[in-house]
């Protein structure tokens, strides 16, 4: 391994422009070398957008990263794996030297320049978070701004590692990741860190328990009529006359279900009736439904009814065939 003091001062040297490989959010990854990091991130946000990685840190990686450039941005690392060691430094100077047990976590302002000292392999997922997105966040509720957000590294947060392995697959099959769904978290860590960390009052003051009559309704028409499509939270919200965070809460409270778990439940209803009504192949089904492709289609609909989509039809008694357009513009309908 490297010297620290040695690296931090001197830093490695940049690699040509022409060799740069970067994606939104990927800050942290840059600075430690990793090319083609796993990346997701939100589009429905004005300003700004919340981006996530999962880094993974090998050999290749120990020792002292690379500087990260400074900007106004909230990083917040999870820590999938231990690591006995580790250490944060700012202008040469050591800032943070500690270990992480799988799950914890730290949170940093990029507003200083950092690099780290790798001193073990281990694997993190990073919520990258500008402040602007917190302010928008924050005016769009009518709350103050939050100065900072204030978090002890090695904190055992439950509701940021629920959140974390609830994103896992997103990288696995990134194909898969809709848009609703990145949306639905990035709006759950945005205001839980600015709750907890950045001192806002409690979620949900003073606002309604759930969608009123009307709300419910144009939500439920708005989501039954885009079902193929990868709509956003955002689009949901504008709807109902809402903001992001307050939706999803109040969707949840009037369904039992977050808009991207009712919207999946919707579109197995509509695999099941032309797979029971068409003759349109598996495959065909799952690109009409808003499904990725037929394995994804499998995957979640073997979830939600117990069987695969391939034994569900085979047990269907055939019936009248129905024309494969108006199945898919009509309204909603449960086979069983």
């Amino acid at each position: 391994m490297r010297n620290p003091e040695a690296d931090v001062i001197a830093g490695p040297p940049a690699p040509s422009a022409g060799t740069e490989r970067r994606v939104y959010g990927d800050a942290v990854a840059h600075s430690l070398g990793v090319d083609e990091v796993p990346a997701l991130k939100t589009r429905s946000l004005r300003t700004a957008q919340v981006g996530i990685t999962r880094i993974s840190c090998g050999l290749d990686q120990l020792g002292m990263t690379r500087t990260i450039p400074p900007e106004d941005t909230f990083i917040i690392a999870l820590y999938l794996t231990d690591v006995a060691h580790h250490e944060l430094w700012s202008h040469g100077k050591r800032v943070i030297a500690q270990g992480y047990a799988a799950n914890s976590m730290r949170i940093v302002n990029l507003e200083r320049e950092y690099s780290a000292y790798i001193a073990a392999p281990h694997e993190t997922v990073c919520f990258y978070i500008p402040r602007a997105v917190l302010n928008e966040i924050t005016d769009e509720a009518g709350d103050r701004r939050i100065p900072d957000l204030v978090c002890a590294p090695g904190e055992a947060d439950a509701v940021v590692a629920h959140l974390g392995a609830a994103v896992l697959p997103c990288f696995e099959r990134p194909a898969e990741a809709s848009t609703l769904f990145i949306d639905q978290i990035a709006s759950a860590i945005c205001s839980h860190v600015a709750h907890r960390y950045g001192g806002l009052a409690p979620d949900g003051a003073g606002e309604p328990l759930g969608l009123s009559a009307a709300q419910e309704r144009r939500a439920l028409e708005f989501l039954s009529g885009r079902f193929a499509e990868d709509v956003s939270v955002t689009d949901v919200a504008r709807e109902c006359a809402l903001s992001r965070g307050h939706f999803i809460r109040a969707f949840r409270l009037t369904t039992g279900l977050t808009p991207h778990k009712w919207l999946q439940q919707y579109r197995v209803q509509q695999a099941k009736r032309l797979l029971r009504g068409s003759p349109a192949a598996i495959a065909e089904v799952a690109l009409l439904c808003g499904f990725a492709d037929q394995s994804h289609l499998t995957r979640i609909f073997t979830r939600l009814v117990g069987i695969s989509p391939a034994a569900w039809r085979k047990a269907q008694a055939v019936r009248s065939p129905i024309d494969l357009g108006a199945a898919i513009c009509s309204g909603p309908h449960d086979p069983d």
